[in-house]
């Protein structure tokens, strides 16, 4: 694993059980994470996932295992793609009741360079304020 790490927090509208089924649900996960794309999801340690993202230039594949599975506390998986050269980060997710909001801390470790953890921020940064506006407009 690479040495470049980043840190992203964030807050929902929505209790913890929300956020998290958000990240571990397949229909979800396709809807803001994958983009409409292809989702495999086996939410348990050492259960694998695969998320085919739609971009312009075509399917970006990303993949992992399930490290970590504490509903609705936690949740830890590895992650590996092209902007990762190929080789496994790892991606923990912390949520945490904040009266009637949920305060969400994602911590990327692992990444191989700063360019690669920048383009990291960028992306995640607009999957967490995708999952906003999705958590927003559920009931």
């Amino acid at each position: 694993m690479g040495s470049f790490r980043l840190e992203i927090p964030r807050s929902y509208d929505a209790s913890p059980e929300r956020v998290f089924r958000a990240w571990t649900d397949p229909a979800s996960m396709k809807a803001w994470l994958a983009e409409g794309g292809d989702v495999v999801a086996d939410p348990r340690p050492d259960g694998l996932f695969y998320l085919g993202m739609q971009h312009s230039s075509g399917i970006r594949p990303h993949y992992g295992r399930y490290l970590r599975v504490e509903s609705p506390h936690l949740l830890e998986f590895t992650w590996v793609s092209e902007h990762t050269l190929g080789k496994e980060s790892v991606v923990t997710l912390e949520f945490t009741p904040r009266g009637r909001q949920t305060e969400l801390r994602l911590t990327h470790e692992g990444l191989p360079d700063e360019r690669m953890a920048m383009a990291h921020t960028e992306g995640w940064t607009f999957f967490l304020d995708t999952l906003v506006a999705r958590l927003g407009g559920e009931g």
